[in-house]
This record gives C-alpha cells, structure tokens and sequence, in this order.
C-alpha cells in the first residue's frame, strides 16, 4: 500500500518531512510486526543537501576572504575586523529578509554566498585605507577618523551603484522575475548593510585593533617586497598607456618624425584588443545554448509509462516489474517504487531513487539517457525516463511542450 503526502503551497518541505519522520514511529506501533514501513521517495532530500552545501560553502568563503587579507596585510588583527563584519552583515541581511516575507531557500542562500565578497569589499577598502594611515605614523584613532572621511562618499557610491544593479532583477517580468525576486533583493539588502558597516563598525574596529609594526618579520618583509614590486610594473604598464598621446604629439612637434612611436602604439594595442574581445562576445553569444536554469542532480528518475487503450491492471502491472527489474541491474539506485494504474488503469509511474550523490560516480542525468533506449525496446508500452526540472518545478514541466488540436475523432 502507498500513501503519499503532498504539501501545501505554503509549506515547508523541510519540515514537512521532519514531522513525517516523527510520527513514522507511532504508525509502525499502530501495525503487525510483519508489517514494513519504507520512506519510497523523498523530494525534501535534495533541498536539504543543498542547503548543507550553502553553509559549506559560506564557512569556506569566510576562511579565504581571513587568508587574503591576512596575506596582504600581515596581520591577524587586520583579518579579524571583515571577518567580524561578515555575520554582523548576514544578520542584518536575514532581519531585512525577515520584514518583507521573504524564507531561507536555494535562491536567498546563494544571494548571501555572493553577498559574503560584497559585505567585505567596502570594509576592507575601509580597512586598507586607515591601514595605510596607521603604517604611515598616525595613532589609530586618528588614523580611522581621517581614513573614514576620505571614503566615505566612495564607499556610498559603491553601494548605491551595486543596489542600483542588482535590485532591479526583481521587477523582471515572467516567470526569471517570479524565481529571482527573493536573490535581488537579498543581495541589495546585504549590499545596503555592507555600506553601513564599513561606515561604522568597521572605523571603530580598526581604531581599536590595529596598531604600528615597527618590527617586520619575515613574511612581511617578502610579501611588501612582493607587493611593491607589482605595484611598480603596473605604474609602468600605466603610465606607459596614459601616456601615449602626449609622447605621440611630443614627437610629432619636435620634428623626429615618428608620429606613431613606441609609447603612442600602446594606446592602438590596448583599443585593438578590446574591440577583439567585443567581436568574440558578439561571435559566441548567439552560438551558446540558452535556458532558464541547468540540469541539477536531484537524486531521482521518474519513469512514465503510457499502455494502450483497454490494457487491463494486470497487463500496465506486467511492464512495471520488467521497469523494476531493469533498475535494480543499477547499483546507483537503492530503492525503486512502482505507482500501477494511476491515474488511470493504463497508466504507471516508476520512482528510481539514487544512493547518497557521494557514493556514485554517474548523474541522475548520465544514469536516464542509458535507461532511454531499453525503455523504447520494450514492446506495447510507451516508456520514458524523466529527470526532476531545477528550481522545484515538477516533473512534468517541460522546457518544451508541444499541443495537438484536431476536429478528427
């Protein structure tokens, strides 16, 4: 027997499934010991990983924003203070989500894994800059209050301008703007906060933390070295290109006769090179596949089977053990739950659920391409394996549809 749970719209398949999995205990005392009660499908797996997999992700990307800035700067106390403003940014981000509805799901985690980099920018443009104060001689109060004045109104127009981009990805109609909405926003709430700390917090910190090395050691002392040196090749490279037209014209009204000289070639180079890279742009983008989002790996094949017309149960039943048994050829799939006759008799849907996405090394995609052609060898029945379309949508929800309309019988 099968008994399927369908949530509401407004429900949370997360927790639909952890009360699902508290009462399952109190059923299986209900029935005979022979009895064996087996979860065939779960949808909610797949939202769960993948949440897992955000936070994964957001503890890894505030580790590698600590290492640069501490390769850069040399100090521990200097990589605390954008670490420190990471989940002070995050949790004004969540109270800016909690007062206009919106939830934690994929789309809003991964607004705030792109929002981690730009809660962090303007603190540390923030930070280098009484940083640079402070290694010039100024007390470190001083040095943060002088510091913050000089980019504040940079550090605005860095926020207005990255709300001013992302934001409007909300107001996109159709069904992207339906899908983004809660990411847009999320990103331009976090940006909105990021500029606020930098502008706060951050002076404070740094007024408090950092201070004076009169000592360097020697990773210091290698990474300035390092530092000052790509500095200078790209003050050379700069002045070489910023330059070119007052050399070009230098040469031309002292008679040597070269109008195009070595430095004024620099500024044809660097113009030919971003044409070229126009030109490619406007060569590959009408060549590359277009869609509304990639195939994910859900960790399920649904298999629908169509029987002609007047097949009886037994007969739809018949080809949904042949699907079983093909299935369980596969070690990738560790349960297979067949649904017969629904929702007409002529009709059966078959679940293939994959083992954990760490113990296989082919995709729910890989697996159904291998399944398609033995499904159409089967004789009498119309089979096709079906993989779960990303951002929820169900299973029947097709990039392509195609209706048939006929006065015919």
């Amino acid at each position: 027997m099968a008994v399927g749970v369908i949530r509401q719209a407004t429900a949370n398949p997360l927790d639909l499934s952890k009360g699902m999995r508290q009462i399952l205990p109190a059923l299986k005392a209900e029935l005979p010991p022979e009895v064996l009660v087996e979860i065939a499908n779960n949808n909610s797996l797949f939202i769960d990983r993948s949440v897992k997999n955000v936070y994964r992700t957001i503890a890894e990307a505030v580790a590698l924003v600590a290492l640069v800035i501490f390769v850069f700067l040399r100090t521990p106390r200097a990589s605390l203070i954008p670490v420190v403003t990471i989940p002070v940014g995050l949790v004004g981000t969540f109270a800016l989500m909690a007062l206009a509805g919106f939830t934690i799901n994929t789309l809003t985690l991964l607004a705030l894994v792109l929002a981690i980099g730009l809660v962090v920018d303007d603190a540390i443009v923030m930070l280098e800059n009484i940083f640079h104060h402070i290694e010039e001689g100024m007390d470190p109060f001083s040095a943060s209050i002088r510091g913050a004045r000089e980019i504040a109104f940079a550090v605005v127009t860095m926020t207005a301008t990255s709300v001013a981009v992302y934001a409007p990805l909300a107001f996109t109609p159709g069904s992207t703007g339906r899908l983004f909405a809660e990411f847009a926003l999320a990103l331009a709430g976090a940006v909105v906060v990021s500029g606020f700390v930098a502008l706060t917090l951050t002076p404070m910190m740094c007024s408090q933390l950092l201070k004076h090395n009169p000592k360097p050691n020697r990773f210091d002392r290698g990474m300035e070295a390092l530092l000052s040196w790509i500095s200078a090749r790209y003050g050379a490279a700069l002045r070489w290109i910023v330059t070119a037209r007052y050399h070009g014209r230098a040469g031309a009204q002292s008679g040597g006769g070269r109008l195009l000289d070595a430095v004024a070639q620099a500024r044809w180079l660097v113009l030919g090179v971003m044409l070229v890279c126009a030109g490619a742009i406007a060569w590959v983008w009408p060549t590359m596949k277009q869609e509304l989002s990639p195939l994910e790996d859900r960790g399920v094949i649904l298999a629908n089977v169509s029987a002609p017309d007047g097949a009886t149960l037994d007969f739809t039943n018949r080809y949904a053990q042949a699907l079983e048994k093909m299935g369980q050829s596969y070690p990738e799939f560790d349960r297979i739950f067949a649904n017969v006759g629904n929702p007409t008799v002529s009709q059966t849907s078959v679940v293939y659920r994959t083992v954990d996405w760490e113990k296989r090394s082919r995709s729910t995609i890989q697996l159904a391409r291998e399944l398609a052609p033995k499904f159409d060898a089967l004789p009498g029945v119309t089979a096709f394996p079906i993989t779960p379309p990303s951002l929820g949508q169900g299973f029947r929800e097709r990039p392509l549809n195609f209706v048939i309309q006929t006065s015919d019988s």
